[in-house]
């Protein structure tokens, strides 16, 4: 694959998973980004935080090529905007779980049917479908909850339901764009608790936030974007254990337990 020597000088590290290279974006009267330059390695998490409007969404859309930049490359999972074809979009999707802050679940479905509807556009069996969906709704502490709708559900539930529903088909990438902007601060932890754990997996996570007290506490790196710029990309040295604060079981994968052992943990439940 060629890349424009112009913008990209020398091939790309081989764990690149998103790379943008002195991309503009320009709008009608207004530049959403200028001269954004970063990269992203496999199984890396990356907290994207700046105030509202200041470019955080349109670095999420420009990696799922929603949006294609006006100068510069994006470059992700070795696709390039500067030759991509519209037909192959579909397939670069394929790669990308998404999170959005409104949830954006299917009302008139319940928990199950939301998760496997992720499944059935790309033409998985009936019976991986079910243990894909039966694996990531018992991986978020949701199974039991499978039937209900996604009014019947708390906001943070709801959260979890939609994080199932885009890790589904496994995606190389997760962006979560504001996913706790809704949640008070107990239930905002424990989705990013979930998905340090998801991260854990291997999956390269994007996640955008405008709250400085998460940031203040992520021991991560950081990725700071003002005004369609970004003034600060460095890693914060504090030890992040938000991935192991919740319990174990409710979040990390593990093998079907005896019906005996699920029936005696429900009653201690009850």
């Amino acid at each position: 694959m060629k890349f424009d020597s112009k913008i990209n000088k020398g091939p790309l590290d081989l764990r690149t998973v998103i790379g943008f290279f002195h991309t503009h974006l320009l709008y009608r009267d207004h530049a959403a980004l200028t001269d954004v330059s970063f990269t992203v390695a496999n199984g890396e998490f990356v907290c994207l935080t700046g105030p509202s409007g200041a470019g955080k969404s349109s670095i999420l859309r420009l990696i799922t090529m929603d949006l294609l930049p006006t100068e510069g490359q994006v470059i992700v999972r070795g696709m390039v905007s500067t030759n991509m074809n519209r037909r192959r979009i579909p397939l670069l999707r394929r790669e990308i779980g998404y999170v959005f802050q409104d949830f954006r679940l299917l009302e008139d479905r319940d928990v199950y049917q939301n998760v496997q509807f992720a499944q059935v556009v790309v033409g998985i069996s009936s019976k991986q479908m079910k243990n894909n969906v039966m694996r990531l709704l018992t991986q978020v502490g949701l199974w039991d909850k499978r039937h209900r709708l996604p009014h019947q559900l708390s906001g943070g539930e709801q959260q979890r339901v939609a994080i199932a529903r885009a890790m589904v088909n496994s995606p190389k990438i997760l962006l979560a764009d504001e996913p706790t902007g809704n949640l008070d601060p107990v239930v905002a932890q424990e989705i990013i608790d979930l998905l340090f754990r998801i991260n854990t997996g291997g999956t390269c996570v994007v996640f955008s936030t405008h709250d400085h007290e998460i940031v203040k506490n992520f021991g991560q790196r950081v990725i700071v974007i003002e005004n369609g710029r970004i003034t600060s990309d460095e890693e914060h040295k504090t030890a992040a254990s938000t991935a192991h604060r919740l319990a174990d079981r409710m979040y990390r994968p593990s093998a079907p337990q005896p019906a005996a052992v699920r029936v005696q943990e429900g009653s201690e439940r009850a």
